[in-house]
């Protein structure tokens, strides 16, 4: 079956060894090729069933039967499951009736060139019969399908095939399968422009969040930076705290400033406190510290064997209580010979305290300095804490910086981090506080004109709204964002090739509740 090709197809496609900088998403000519010349057979084959003045009702990649001939790439096309079919009695409206088999037509030249259904999988459609299942079919949003084939087929085919399925809502220009047929034709005898004109052609209807982009957060990166620049300087930091509401962007930040630094001799290394690991103690920390082992034995045996030795002439027969904790050091230090004891009691948590300052000391040093980034401190258990605060008071350990992020709506008073950082400003450890706050409708506009790919003198309006509706936390517009392209009230027009949208409905959306919990804390400051 048709089905079966076409998985073979994509299934080759995907494990094809990519070329130049990375496997492009569209198929080559050759792939081209071979779907057009099957496409023309199989319009062939629909065409001569309606000149029998029969209409098939259910035409599907199953009920598409292809075979090899003399082992070329021209293949033998059979259209089969014709129990829906219905005649053709006379010639009233003949067009509409036959219309249903030319937009399912589009849909398997649709899964063709795609490998992907058209149509949203319903786990309830075989509950129907087949000519209910038929009806009860409902195909994918328009941005969807446009963003699919359009990364796969010349945008000439994609626009054949988007008006065959009768995408956008236009009047379908191929009033018979004969009709497409010769203007598929056409498109094989002109592959070779065809495919040159689409090397350029990016894949259309799809939002186009930039990987990495920050917007209006110019003022935070620089501070970080000069902050993780003065690692072992008299006049440098111990901590850094961002604070902000959840979605401003606060660990993208962090993200930002550690690829910027990652051509320094700086161990950058992060791990994520999460709320559902809360009774598991240094759950962050240890993910960090996974983070630091794979980076030492990248750099080579010379420097592991370097620091395996600094650290064993240092902690000696402690190791143990460091691996127990910490199995992912094994690879750096050996497994510890001496049984480790358990962290469970007050006395055995003071005795990891000093041994993990001793191993810092050791790894943090003035050619490498430790940065460690810890997110979500809002869900910090008491251990590492604890940790945390024993790393930052040491003065021996002057090549370290610790930075935090975490939610202040979400820290009161009485949170064990707030009495923490009390204790160390009383000490006069020097501390760096950064707010992230929400950003500002201009950068809003940007992110909005970036992300859809129009200037922002026509993204204005638009954006205006988004503002309104999201209060400028990043997270919450990129969701907004997503959820309009989802529901179609963010529409792409594979025919005049830009985006519109319905300024009405987007108003009318309704917001998420962390939306309008952080819009009410706004108007109450």
């Amino acid at each position: 079956a048709l089905s079966k090709w076409i998985n073979s197809l994509h299934k080759k496609w995907a494990s094809s060894p990519p070329s130049g900088n990375g496997r492009s998403s569209k198929l080559c000519k050759h792939d081209i090729k071979i779907i057009l010349q099957l496409a023309c057979d199989i319009t062939k084959a629909l065409s001569e069933i309606h000149c029998a003045r029969v209409i098939h009702n259910n035409l599907n990649p199953s009920n598409i039967i292809i075979g090899d001939i003399d082992g070329s790439d021209n293949k033998l096309v059979k259209i089969i499951g014709l129990g829906s079919a219905s005649l053709l009695t006379d010639d009233v409206e003949i067009f509409p009736k036959i219309q249903r088999d030319i937009s399912s037509l589009g849909s398997v030249l649709f899964e063709m060139l795609t490998g992907k259904c058209p149509f949203k999988e319903d786990r309830d459609i075989d509950l129907y019969s087949e000519e209910k299942a038929i009806e009860c079919k409902t195909m994918l949003s328009q941005n969807q399908l446009i963003s699919m084939i359009t990364a796969r087929a010349p945008l000439p085919l994609a626009k054949l095939i988007m008006n065959l399925m009768g995408v956008e809502g236009l009047t379908p220009c191929y009033l018979s399968a004969k009709n497409v047929g010769a203007e598929l034709k056409q498109m094989l005898s002109n592959l070779e422009s065809l495919m040159s004109n689409s090397v350029e052609q990016v894949a259309l209807g799809s939002l186009q969040f930039l990987q990495g982009k920050l917007y209006g957060r110019d003022s935070f990166v620089t501070k970080l930076i000069n902050a993780c620049s003065k690692i072992g300087s008299p006049d440098g930091y111990k901590i850094v705290l961002i604070s902000g509401y959840s979605g401003v962007g606060k660990s993208s930040i962090v993200e930002h400033v550690k690829r910027k630094l990652n051509e320094r001799k700086i161990h950058f290394i992060s791990g994520k406190f999460d709320q559902l690991q809360q009774a598991t103690p240094l759950s962050a920390i240890g993910a960090a510290f996974i983070e630091f082992t794979n980076r030492v034995i990248q750099q080579g045996s010379q420097t592991t064997l370097e620091i395996q030795k600094a650290i064993s002439d240092t902690i000696d027969s402690d190791i143990g209580v460091l691996t127990e904790i910490f199995p992912c050091l094994c690879k750096i230090i050996g497994k510890a010979t001496a049984t480790p004891i358990k962290v469970a009691s007050s006395a055995a948590q003071n005795r990891l305290k000093f041994i993990f300052q001793l191993f810092v000391r050791v790894i943090a040093t003035p050619s490498q300095p430790i940065i460690l980034f810890l997110d979500d401190l809002q869900w910090v258990d008491k251990l590492s804490l604890q940790l945390i605060r024993t790393l930052v008071a040491d003065t021996e350990i002057n090549n370290f910086l610790f930075i935090g992020a975490y939610r202040d709506n979400e820290i009161d008073d009485i949170h064990p981090l707030t009495a923490q950082l009390k204790e160390l400003k009383t000490k006069d450890i020097a501390i760096l506080d950064i707010n992230v706050g929400c950003i500002s409708k201009d950068d809003v506009n940007t992110l909005v004109s970036n992300t859809i790919s129009m200037q922002k003198h026509l993204t204005t309006s638009f954006s205006d709204i988004v503002y309104k509706k999201t209060g400028g936390n990043a997270l919450f517009i990129t969701q907004f964002l997503q959820s309009l392209w989802n529901e179609g009230v963010l529409l792409f027009s594979l025919e005049t090739n830009i985006w519109t949208w319905d300024a009405s409905a987007v108003d009318a959306k309704e917001i998420i509740d962390d939306v309008g919990v952080l819009m009410g804390k706004k108007i109450n400051q």
